[in-house]
């Protein structure tokens, strides 16, 4: 299969909270010190010492607790800043480095490159489960960049739904030696979701990390 390790399906279901014992809080530890000061023996109270240690672990949990947030708040800044920036993206076609199709209402683009001419070019077009469902075949492609189409259409003639398919390209000269190809996927952007902290670009039900894309029309 291909490697989409820079994008992502959309997530079907969300993940179940985690169950199990809690970290104790600031309020945890603040209760846990009044209720030691209330039930303390009069005849041996709490020494000095030790109740001023437990006052400052109180207080570094405090500070710690206001940096955590702190931090938080510049996170979500940044990823609220970075999501924006992303905006004007929305609409617009990219190129990223997966042999991706597109399939819209009409024909869909295939981008690839070949390192040199071949006198033979397959491409094998896959449905979701890594099925060929449509194979084709070009004579005499040149060296550089190529551009063809997909009419969406499998094997049999039945027109496929719209979504992402995957491809695979091979290549040949006139001796049968195979040519080395850049395959590339041009997907349309749909809008903006946060992942993890993360902006993403949505193309159909694909996340794609802004790092993938290689060109911008």
């Amino acid at each position: 299969m291909i490697d989409l390790s820079a994008l992502s399906s959309t997530p079907t279901a969300r993940a179940p909270k985690a169950t199990g014992p809690r970290e104790l809080g600031q309020g945890d530890f603040l209760t846990l010190l009044v209720t030691q000061l209330k039930n303390q023996d009069p005849l041996n109270p709490t020494n000095n010492t030790e109740f001023v240690a437990q006052l400052a672990q109180f207080s570094q949990l405090e500070q710690s607790a206001k940096q955590a947030q702190l931090l938080q708040r510049s996170l979500d800044a940044q990823a609220a800043s970075l999501q924006f920036t992303l905006l004007p993206m929305v609409g617009r076609t990219v190129t990223v480095d997966h042999a991706l199709i597109q399939l819209g209402n009409g024909p869909a683009p295939i981008s690839y490159a070949l390192d040199k001419n071949a006198a033979a070019v397959r491409v094998n077009i896959l449905d979701p489960q890594g099925q060929v469902i449509r194979t084709l075949d070009y004579r005499d492609r040149p060296a550089g960049q190529n551009l063809t189409e997909w009419d969406g259409r499998n094997q049999n003639g039945a027109l496929m739904p719209a979504g992402i398919y995957q491809y695979v390209l091979t290549a040949t000269d006139a001796l049968g030696t195979s040519v080395s190809a850049r395959t590339a996927g041009q997907l349309t952007v749909s809008g903006i979701r946060m992942e993890e902290g993360k902006a993403k670009l949505v193309a159909g039900d694909l996340s794609i990390d802004p790092s993938a894309v290689v060109e911008l029309r």
